[in-house]
């Protein structure tokens, strides 16, 4: 407490002029701190979190229209049927790679018999390609029956030669 009187007791012996500059630096430094320690963070703090919250309704939004995708696709599709069996598989397999867009990797295309085709492709996307073979397999029945796949200098995509063989 005695400290408390010796500031008093000096601001009290201080000019009135000095006394009004004295209490209007003291304000504006209590105005600052309360501003840099309270008022700065809460803001910046709340808003990251709406950041956040605009982030997962965005996401929330997407994964409702990806499910409502899913199941119009699951009720349309036809599981167990094997479309065109009557066209050659080097023809089904050429259709089904411009379908999946992997026409520019396409190196070559070589027919081998009636039910099979050997694919050359040249830094493709390797997801596309998977994709592509499993529409091969469920819907046009045509199988890998070899392939050697191998990384190519770009990422995410592969360089691949595949026997494809449909099963009769």
């Amino acid at each position: 407490m005695d400290q408390i009187q010796q500031i008093k007791q000096w601001f009290n012996s201080l000019p009135a002029r000095e006394q009004w500059l004295v209490s209007g630096t003291g304000i504006f430094i209590i105005v600052t701190l309360f501003y840099l320690i309270i008022w700065e963070p809460v803001h910046v703090g709340l808003k990251t979190e709406l950041r956040k919250q605009q982030s997962q309704t965005d996401i929330l939004l997407w994964m409702q229209q990806a499910a409502a995708e899913v199941k119009s696709l699951r009720s349309s599709g036809r599981s167990g049927v094997i479309r065109d069996r009557d066209k050659p598989a080097t023809l089904v397999i050429e259709q089904t790679i411009k379908n999946a867009g992997l026409s520019s990797s396409v190196k070559k295309i070589e027919s081998s018999g009636k039910n099979g085709a050997r694919v050359t492709l040249d830094t493709a996307s390797f997801n596309q390609i998977l994709v592509w073979l499993n529409t091969l397999a469920k819907h046009n029945g045509i199988q890998v029956v070899s392939a050697n796949i191998e990384r190519s200098d770009k990422a995410g995509r592969t360089n691949a030669r595949l026997t494809l063989e449909r099963s009769e």
